[in-house]
């Protein structure tokens, strides 16, 4: 290749550099998470790995996670969803980043993207919805490009091909019939970047240093408008329902809500357990060795020593989430005592699956299983004389109850451990 080629070639990509890292960016983000995570190649986990990664679900986003706003521009449903909109990027970014400067291109992209996503989980927030992809911060640039154009060949100056218009438009909203339209987002994305254009080419007639101050002081204002709406948006109530239903999950997993929720043979390990600790009680034990309830060569139970203590520190993580929704002095009380729970139930898989026989009160344990077993109990197996008791086991069931509808549809939609899942 003739040097000047070369040279040509370079300048191409130096001035397109934005949109090739941003590119780059998407594409990376679909190849480690899918090598990471198999589900984002099956079709029926799916929905599970994209909310987990970040995908924009209403009811999250505005309960708290305002990150799924940024997350879910980078995410994509599959290789076809993510390659029409890469191509979308490709044919306009080449041409636009090099009438704008590149810092200002980046500004609009990022911003659009963040309104649609805004804008989506604002129209979508009461109903179970998923959004995903940079369609919408793809329409921000097609709207600046749409300014851009218009003010150019109002100019007289070359202006941006309206081929590469046509043809990003065809493939932004392709992709959304294909993938389910998400008309927010692009609405949101199409008229934030238009605005942000309008004033931008208004920044090109300014002083260098004044042109870089309305454009700071603009993507500063922006951000500040978007955290403003976002957080006015915060969706208090659904953040306690979300709260309630993830703490249920995991306690029906450790099988205290009903056998038919528990993880594959908790149920009949926590019977063994109760077993042993009852059998030391009634022997007049200090301790109790629980090893026997570990059968050797189970691979059910090897499942179960790895992946139940991370339901245990769920459980003390959601506890502490818990606290802060929930303050009367009752449900404070009947949080404390699943913690406890929580507590006791790692230190007793510990001493099943260790091999030097733990170091436990068994009659305490006992006690602190039925308290538990007690404050969950629907069924009228347990009684108390105790008003204090039966206050914090009115609390605890008050939360359980607590999510509606739409927090138990995205709960159970939400990922977990692929060995522990319904197929």
């Amino acid at each position: 290749m003739p040097p000047f080629q070369r040279t040509s070639l370079l300048k191409r990509i130096f001035a397109s550099k934005i949109t090739l890292l941003l590119i780059a960016c998407n594409v990376a983000v679909y190849g480690v998470a899918g090598f990471l995570d198999s589900r984002a190649f099956e079709s029926l986990s799916q929905t599970s790995f994209l909310i987990d990664w970040g995908g924009n679900v209403p009811a999250l986003t505005l309960s708290g996670e305002y990150w799924r706003l940024f997350t879910s521009m980078f995410l994509h449903i599959g290789f076809l969803h993510l390659a029409i909109n890469m191509l979308a990027l490709w044919s306009l970014g080449i041409i636009l980043e090099a009438r704008m400067r590149s810092g200002v291109f980046l500004g609009v992209y990022l911003l659009s993207g963040l309104c649609g996503s805004l804008v989506t989980a604002l129209w979508h927030r009461d109903e179970f919805f998923l959004s995903c992809g940079a369609s919408g911060a793809i329409l921000g640039i097609f709207g600046a490009a749409i300014v851009y154009g218009l003010h150019d060949r109002r100019m007289g100056r070359p202006h941006i091909p309206p081929g590469n218009l046509l043809f990003s438009l065809v493939l932004t909203f392709g992709a959304g019939f294909a993938f389910d339209v998400d008309n927010a987002a692009h609405l949101g994305g199409l008229l934030s970047g238009a605005l942000l254009a309008g004033i931008a080419l208004y920044a090109e007639r300014l002083r260098p240093v004044t042109a870089a101050v309305v454009l700071a002081a603009t993507g500063t204002l922006s951000a500040v408008a978007l955290a403003a709406v976002t957080l006015d948006n915060h969706d208090r109530d659904m953040q306690e329902q979300l709260a309630a239903a993830q703490f249920g999950r995991t306690l029906g997993k450790m099988g205290l809500l009903g056998s038919d929720q528990a993880l594959w043979k908790a149920s009949s390990l926590d019977e063994c357990i109760a077993a042993a600790l009852s059998a030391a009680v009634r022997d007049g034990s200090q301790t109790s060795d629980l090893r026997g309830c570990a059968k050797p060569g189970d691979r059910d139970l090897a499942l179960l020593a790895r992946f139940m203590p991370q339901q245990y520190e769920r459980c003390h993580a959601q506890i502490a989430g818990l606290r802060k929704l929930y303050p009367a002095a009752a449900a404070q009380e009947a949080l404390t005592a699943a913690d406890q729970y929580c507590e006791l139930q790692t230190r007793l898989y510990g001493a099943v699956f260790q091999k030097d026989a733990a170091e436990l009160d068994p009659e305490k344990a006992r006690q602190t299983r039925l308290k538990m077993n007690f404050l969950l109990d629907t069924r009228g197996m347990y009684r108390t004389d105790s008003a204090q008791l039966r206050a914090q086991a009115a609390a605890l069931k008050a939360i359980l109850r607590r999510p509606g509808e739409l927090a138990l549809a995205v709960i159970s939609r939400s990922g977990c451990p692929y060995w522990s899942c319904e197929r």
